[in-house]
């Protein structure tokens, strides 16, 4: 199958294993999630986390997509979110960052300008790589 031409991942679960500091730092931060080891390996079904197709963290990213990543400061997935920007800049790929102060997993919800710049941003990202796709 084709890549796709573009691939926006808002907080993203890249990595199965929890392994990234904010899983410890930002519990009980984020007003959102909680640790999800238990499901991820329900989910797995006995394979090992670390498989590149459960966890694109640990994958082989040359040639990826374009992608923009976001999370927010309190995010439980932060670190998912940097750690998969820095593999991807590292595999030359082309990758946003974007980071809300003070947002938890998922941001504010669409209810703050923060999550509106946000959108402008990937509506923006969006349209540089995939101009025939219009978001309203």
């Amino acid at each position: 199958m084709p890549l796709p031409a573009a691939v926006v991942l808002q907080t993203p679960q890249v990595d199965l294993t929890e392994s990234g500091d904010t899983f410890v730092t930002n519990l009980g931060v984020d007003t959102v999630l909680r640790p999800l080891l238990r499901v991820n390996e329900l989910h797995a079904g006995g394979e090992d986390l670390t498989h590149p197709y459960l966890s694109p963290l640990f994958a082989d990213l040359r040639g990826f997509p374009p992608t923009i990543l976001t999370s927010g400061t309190r995010d439980l997935f932060l670190s998912n979110a940097v750690r998969m920007h820095r593999a991807l800049r590292s595999a030359g790929c082309e990758a946003e960052l974007h980071v809300l102060e003070a947002a938890p997993h998922g941001g504010f919800f669409g209810t703050t300008p923060e999550d509106a710049d946000l959108f402008d941003e990937i509506r923006h990202f969006i349209d540089r790589h995939c101009p025939r796709v219009k978001l309203q």
